[in-house]
């Protein structure tokens, strides 16, 4: 929501100072900005940034990023068929074939990417279990103790007690003993197939869950596939005679529009409608605390009521349809600067480049981000890149020079 609308101000300055429609051949604005053309981008910016990039997101969420980049390496193939079916653009052999150097060079990297911040993420959750471990190992003797201190309390009556009231003598051994033995695992043979039975219900649920998971997610990642190859594909079509800035200031106006309409409504919803849903959880918390005010322990009642008692309640996170509140000034202006370049110089150079090649090409130029993030990480974060980094840092140049020595016959 930010993203769009601030990107549609810079739109319209652009429009303002440069101009709304492009006059080569004698056409006037009404010739250019019709209904037609206007309804068809947008569509393209409902097919492309709200339907695509939310699929994406939720691709991303339920499948990780290695499968999605695989699916994504289908837009220039998709983008380049519906050149040809509905633009008339033919490409040679060697276009389809820097097409395929590009797509593979750049999967490489960014599956190489993936693979180092999953295998860095491992480590760091390797390190904090062999911490944790060791501390559990290191309480396990004072746990035991307690707990037959616990055992000894409870058996108590009918058997002689020490001064500090714990059990003596062996019939207290006895008694601890049984009791030890009834709290460890049941070897029985039914109790055991039962627990079989339910590990395995239960492992069942768990592959079928992941099943249902990966299905949903491929869904996801193909149709954002489909909308935006779709997407571009109708800006070229009907964006012909208005100047990028123009086509972009429709596109991201119009999604930054009805993202403030569903932010509104979701937060009049939330006020007046579902007034309920956000009762019982306020009684219940206060009775949570009631009875944990109730249930203070005796040691606890001559320390001061900030340690006693702590009802200090965190600050809550934004849902999806808010901006972040607690962000600060420089945060927001570091947000401001990605925007600028991100959501209002990449569309506008994309646009323009989208009416100078075919179709197919443009997409597959656009789709090597990761070789710069790969470049980006050397001099930035000190991290070099590795061998299969470089090798399809080298497939896609390869790719893209192939792309631009052979171009498109119309």
């Amino acid at each position: 929501m930010y993203k769009c609308n601030v990107a549609s101000i810079g739109f319209i300055i652009m429009c303002l100072t440069r101009g709304f429609s492009i006059s080569n051949d004698g056409s006037t604005s009404s010739d250019v900005f019709t209904i037609t053309n206007v309804g068809y981008l947008i569509l393209s910016s409902t097919l492309g940034i709200l339907v695509g990039d939310v699929l994406w997101l939720e691709a991303l969420r339920l499948l990780g990023a290695k499968h999605v980049i695989v699916i994504d390496s289908l837009k220039p193939f998709m983008a380049a068929i519906l050149g040809r079916v509905g633009l008339d653009e033919v490409l040679l052999g060697p276009a389809w074939g820097g097409m395929v150097l590009t797509v593979i060079g750049v999967g490489v990297v960014a599956w190489e990417e993936q693979r180092i911040t999953s295998a860095a993420s491992q480590n760091d959750n390797d390190d904090g279990r062999s911490e944790n471990a060791g501390k559990e190992n290191g309480t396990v003797a004072e746990t035991k103790a307690t707990e037959r201190t616990a055992l000894q309390n409870e058996v108590g009556d009918g058997v002689p007690q020490q001064p500090d009231g714990s059990a003596v003598g062996p019939e207290s051994d006895e008694i601890i003993n049984n009791m030890e033995e009834n709290s460890m695992c049941n070897n029985d043979p039914t109790h055991q197939s039962s627990l079989i039975k339910d590990t395995s219900a239960v492992n069942t649920n768990a592959t079928n869950k992941e099943h249902k998971r990966y299905k949903r997610g491929y869904v996801c990642a193909i149709v954002n596939v489909l909308a935006d190859s779709l997407g571009s594909f109708l800006t070229k079509k009907h964006g012909v005679g208005m100047t990028t800035w123009s086509i972009n200031l429709i596109r991201f106006g119009f999604a930054g529009v009805v993202m403030i309409g569903i932010s509104v409504g979701m937060r009049v919803r939330r006020k007046f409608c579902v007034p309920s849903l956000e009762q019982p959880k306020s009684k219940k918390s206060i009775e949570q605390r009631t009875t944990s005010h109730d249930n203070v322990d005796d040691t606890t009642i001559g320390m001061p009521k900030a340690t006693a008692v702590t009802n200090k309640k965190p600050s809550p996170s934004p849902k999806w349809f808010e901006l972040p509140s607690s962000l600060s000034r420089i945060g927001w202006m570091q947000i401001t600067v990605g925007v600028a370049f991100v959501t209002f110089l990449c569309p506008a150079l994309s646009n323009y480049a989208l009416f100078q090649i075919a179709l197919g090409l443009a997409v597959s130029l656009g789709s090597i981000g990761p070789l710069y993030g790969l470049l980006l990480d050397w001099p930035f974060k000190g991290r070099r890149p590795t061998v299969w980094g470089v090798v399809g840092v080298a497939l896609a140049i390869a790719g893209v020079v192939v792309l631009c020595v052979w171009g498109t016959s119309s």
